[in-house]
Formats: C-alpha cells, sequence, structure tokens
C-alpha cells in the first residue's frame, strides 16, 4: 500500500551502465554506488560475457583493465571493431594498471576514458555524469543535424520539382508547337513560375552559405557610413510590396533627422528582411509595425506584429541555429533566420531580443551602435 502522496512509481533510470570487473567484491560495491545514484545498472565478471551484453547497447561501460579471460584493453578493441558498438560510451576503471602507459595504452585502445583507483564516491559519479553529459550533447547535436538535413531537404526539393515542370512545359511548347511560333503568353506562364523557383532556391543556398562562413567565422561585413532612416525608408517599398502580396498592411514610424550608423547595408538588409518576414509570417494577417529611433549610443530597429506571438520558455531558443517559432509539424523553414540575423546584429556590435505575450504578438528589438571605435 503506498503512503499517502505517492504515487507507487519508481522514477526512470537516469542511464543504464554496464560494471565489468572480476574481484566479486568490486563488482557489488561499484553497482550498489550506481544504484543507489539512479543508475540502472547491468554486471558482468568477464570479457565474453561483457561483449555479449554491450550488444544490447547500454549507455556507459565501465570496464576493468584485468579479466579472467579477455583483457579490458581487448574488449575496448573488440568493441570498437563491431559496428554495433563501436559508439559506446567506454571508460576503463582500474586499481592496478595505474601507470602512465597503462592510460595511454587504454585510450590508444578506444577507451573515452580512463579512471584510476582509489577514487571517492562522490569524483567517480561526477566523472560518470560529467562523461554521459558530453554525450548528450554530441547526441543532440546529430539529432539537430538530422533534423536539419531532412528539412533541408524537404525545403529544396519543393522548388526543384516545381522548376522541373515548368522547364518541362516550357521545352514541350518549343518543341511540339506545329509551327515556328510560340504564343509568347504561353511560354511566359511557364518560365515565369520558374525564375521564382530559382530565386527561392539562391535564398535556401544563400542561408545555407551564411551559417557555415558564421560557424566558421568567416563571415565579414563590408562597413561603411549608412543614414538608417534613409536605409529603411529605402527597404519600405520593397518590404510593402512583399506584404501586400499577402495581404497585410505595414506601418513605418520613422525619425525627421537622420541617424548616421557605420554598417554593411546589404546584410543589415537581411536583418531587416528576417525580421519583417516573419512578422508577416507569423502576424495572423495584421498589421506590423517598424519603427526606427535614436537612443542615447544606440540605434533602434522595432519590427512588432500583433500574431499568435512566443511562449516564453521559446524566446532564447529561436535565435539558436536550426531552432523555429512553431514546432515542425507547423513550420517547415529551416530554422536559420533568426540565427543569422543575430550573428549579423552582433558582428556590427549590436544585440537583438524579443518580447513577446501568447496570443498579442511580438517585438523584435535590434540596436546598434551609433559609435563603434573597434575594428569590425
Amino acid at each position: 500500500m503506498n503512503a499517502p502522496g505517492h504515487t507507487g512509481e519508481r522514477p526512470a533510470p537516469k542511464a543504464t551502465i554496464l560494471n565489468v570487473n572480476d574481484h566479486p567484491a568490486t563488482l557489488y560495491m561499484v553497482s550498489h554506488m550506481l544504484r543507489m545514484a539512479g543508475y540502472q545498472v547491468l554486471e558482468a565478471s568477464t570479457g565474453r560475457q561483457a561483449l555479449t551484453i554491450a550488444a544490447g547497447r547500454p549507455d556507459l561501460i565501465l570496464l576493468d583493465v584485468h579479466l579472467p579471460d579477455i583483457d579490458g584493453y581487448e574488449v575496448c578493441r573488440r568493441l570498437r571493431a563491431n559496428e554495433e558498438t563501436q559508439d559506446l560510451l567506454i571508460a576503463h576503471l582500474s586499481a592496478v594498471s595505474v601507470q602512465r602507459e597503462d592510460r595511454i595504452r587504454g585510450l590508444a585502445h578506444g577507451a573515452d576514458a580512463y579512471w584510476t583507483t582509489p577514487m571517492e564516491e562522490e569524483e567517480l559519479l561526477a566523472n560518470i555524469e560529467a562523461l554521459l553529459r558530453l554525450q548528450g550533447r554530441a547526441q543532440n547535436a546529430v539529432r539537430a543535424r538530422d533534423e536539419f538535413l531532412s528539412v533541408a531537404a524537404h525545403e529544396l526539393k519543393t522548388p526543384l520539382t516545381a522548376l522541373r515542370l515548368n522547364l518541362e512545359r516550357a521545352l514541350y511548347l518549343t518543341t511540339r508547337a506545329p509551327s515556328d511560333s510560340v504564343p509568347k503568353p504561353a511560354v511566359e506562364k511557364s518560365l515565369s513560375p520558374a525564375m521564382r523557383q530559382i530565386e527561392r532556391l539562391q535564398l535556401l543556398l544563400d542561408a545555407l552559405l551564411d551559417v557555415s562562413r558564421v560557424t566558421s567565422h568567416r563571415l565579414r561585413l563590408d562597413v561603411s557610413a549608412m543614414d538608417l532612416v534613409e536605409f529603411v525608408g529605402e527597404m519600405a517599398l520593397r518590404l510593402e510590396a512583399q506584404a501586400r502580396s499577402v495581404g497585410v498592411t505595414l506601418e513605418f514610424e520613422l525619425p525627421h533627422e537622420p541617424i548616421i550608423l557605420f554598417g554593411d547595408r546589404l546584410r543589415l538588409e537581411q536583418v531587416l528582411t528576417n525580421l519583417v518576414t516573419n512578422a508577416i509570417k507569423y502576424g495572423a494577417g495584421r498589421p506590423v509595425r517598424i519603427r526606427v529611433e535614436e537612443r542615447p549610443e544606440w540605434a533602434a530597429i522595432l519590427v512588432r506584429d500583433q500574431g499568435i506571438g512566443i511562449a516564453p520558455e521559446d524566446q532564447a531558443r529561436i535565435f539558436g541555429r536550426f531552432e523555429r517559432a512553431t514546432n515542425s509539424h507547423q513550420s517547415q523553414s529551416l530554422g536559420l533566420g533568426l540565427y543569422i540575423t543575430r550573428e549579423i546584429v552582433t558582428a556590427h556590435g549590436g544585440t537583438i531580443s524579443v518580447t513577446s505575450t501568447l496570443g498579442q504578438g511580438s517585438t523584435f528589438q535590434v540596436l546598434l551602435p551609433l559609435r563603434r571605435t573597434e575594428r569590425y
């Protein structure tokens, strides 16, 4: 019978650890310590047992070096040679082979760590948790990469399919026409959509190239003096045409006096275009307001929509790479626009932030320094 306030369900184990040791007392002591710390524990006292149990893919193998049949070095080598177990996390734990040469040999055979005992319980657990944490980060990175590749493939495939269909239609018209004259409207009907798909592909490839430049620290700015008020005013025509095509009104609030700063005009066009495009996309068809103002030491660009809003726990996440304002079922974007925007703003010495309330819209704020003395 459960005590009041308890469901009787045990918490899920933090991870599964295979403890391999031929010394019964040590095997029991380490296993007990791991179970008390919340881990699920599997046990083996020989190298062959370890190889068999490892096929079940535990999260971590604590592998003693000295075993009665196959030593830990050879067990580790065989695990790495097997495609099904080659990526397992392996840590040697030895009370005998404690010399520098032993550690080098263990790591050379493929171990991810080599720990020697005696070691305090807290230290051993801290080492285990740190190793599992690193593994978790690596797995998250792989999952993010796989998800990104899936979305990127989808995004690239869509315009390519449309492009191919329109070009095939144009080719059909030009090769199967009964005479040498092909109706101009018929050709334009096929080639105009094809050009739009080419532009879309170019934007996608540019985004991927920008991410490559950012991650390899090769993003360069072509900086010159510019009037931010004039710049946003010129951008208004292009952005208003984009908004009108989907029935959205843009409202601009610009100062009467110039705001002069140093910036890369093309990169700042990316910033403003990304922010306004997102506001149109998630603004529920309501007006979007773009405001420029001068503050002490800073020029500010504010883009506000009146749409679905962003949950508090997501407001920092959306600036990450491959992150999207909505889940992947709702949005098939690459999740790179705000990441690239943040990196461009940061390269200018500025900051970007968002304030939002669910159901009431979002305001993105870009601050750019008016007087920057450091080199870009």
